[in-house]
């Protein structure tokens, strides 16, 4: 019952943040519709390779949007805003720090060591896979260690610096095997060694 329990509410915290996106980019496509068909009727053409122009306009509008909002980003000016509006604005968003941090992960960009692979050694001879959350002056870390086959689902532990290695190996892979009962693991090790194999 345990593990059926598990299983279920990992699935479902997998499932509520796609389902929230989906809803989120649907209608946010609705508004760009709206506001592009005007120009749209403007065009020649009604549908493009079977897709009407008005939904093609919208998404090259969006697309346009991110783009010029990323580039703007970019720039010193924008960095500070950028920074001001995600500390007092979205940071207090339940939710958001964590789905940021595991976004710059998986996209090969994260800032800092959150949510950065690692392994714990529990005991003589045994290690966990887990993500470092944080890392103390102490020279400790707080660290997830996941459960398969549902990573969202896990422990947290507070282990010291020289029970933590750092391992060398993409974010995607390592969630993928813990997903897969460990299946994947020699791809995780054989990543980790063409690294440097950093301790914490």
């Amino acid at each position: 019952m345990r593990f059926i329990k598990a299983t279920i509410a990992g699935g479902f915290f997998v499932l509520l943040p796609v389902v929230l996106i989906w809803l989120i980019l649907v209608e946010v496509m609705d508004i760009a519709v709206a506001m592009v068909s005007p120009f749209a009727e403007l065009l020649p053409v009604e549908e493009l390779g079977g897709v009407a122009i008005a939904r093609v306009v919208a998404v090259v509008a969006i697309l346009l949007v991110c783009f010029v909002t990323g580039a703007i980003l970019l720039t010193p000016v924008g960095t500070a805003i950028g920074g001001w509006f995600r500390r007092v604005v979205l940071e207090r968003i339940p939710g958001y720090t964590l789905i940021r941090s595991l976004t710059l992960r998986f996209s090969g960009t994260a800032e800092g060591t959150q949510f950065a692979p690692a392994m714990i050694t529990t005991s003589p001879g045994v290690q966990e896979i887990a993500f470092i959350i944080e890392e103390h002056g102490s020279g400790s870390f707080t660290v997830f260690v996941p459960l398969a086959p549902t990573p969202t689902i896990g422990s947290v532990r507070h282990v010291d610096r020289e029970h933590v290695t750092r391992l060398n190996a993409s974010m995607g892979t390592v969630v993928n095997c813990v997903m897969q009962w460990g299946v994947g693991a020699n791809e995780i090790f054989e990543q980790h060694e063409a690294g440097e194999s950093p301790r914490a």
